[in-house]
């Protein structure tokens, strides 16, 4: 894993941790205890984030995160609704490079694997494009 890798992975686990943390505390005391931490905006996963990280060349690199519901693929291009089963953020089209790596209901596939109504989570970093898909 390269240190840009090792970096967004940290900072995505260290926000889950702090929510995880306050989930437990509000549990633990019957949900009433704690509730200056507590944020309802934070009681779920986010839907899109995007992180820029220094990189040792003494520029910047952004890491985009995206979630939702696939509309449709049109060759390399993926239009997610971003947002919960009830309300739509946004809706984005994501051009994947040559460079992507796809997961369908944990096995490796491809671009031409994902279908409409699939849940997915895009990573998007300099060296590449991660897209995990289910259903």
């Amino acid at each position: 894993m390269n240190k840009l890798s090792l970096i967004a992975t940290t900072a995505a686990i260290s926000a889950s941790g702090a929510f995880a943390v306050d989930a437990a505390f509000t549990s633990a005391h019957g949900g009433s205890h704690h509730r200056a931490f507590h944020h309802r905006a934070f009681h779920r996963a986010p839907v899109h984030a995007e992180l820029v990280v220094p990189a040792r060349d003494n520029s910047f690199k952004t890491i985009t995160f995206d979630r939702g519901t696939i509309t449709g693929v049109d060759g390399s291009t993926v239009h997610l609704r971003e947002g919960t089963r009830n309300a739509t953020y946004r809706t984005v089209e994501i051009a994947l490079g040559d460079d992507v790596i796809v997961w369908v209901n944990g096995h490796r596939a491809s671009v031409g694997d994902l279908k409409a109504d699939q849940r997915a989570r895009i990573t998007q970093r300099p060296r590449g494009t991660f897209v995990r898909a289910f259903g």
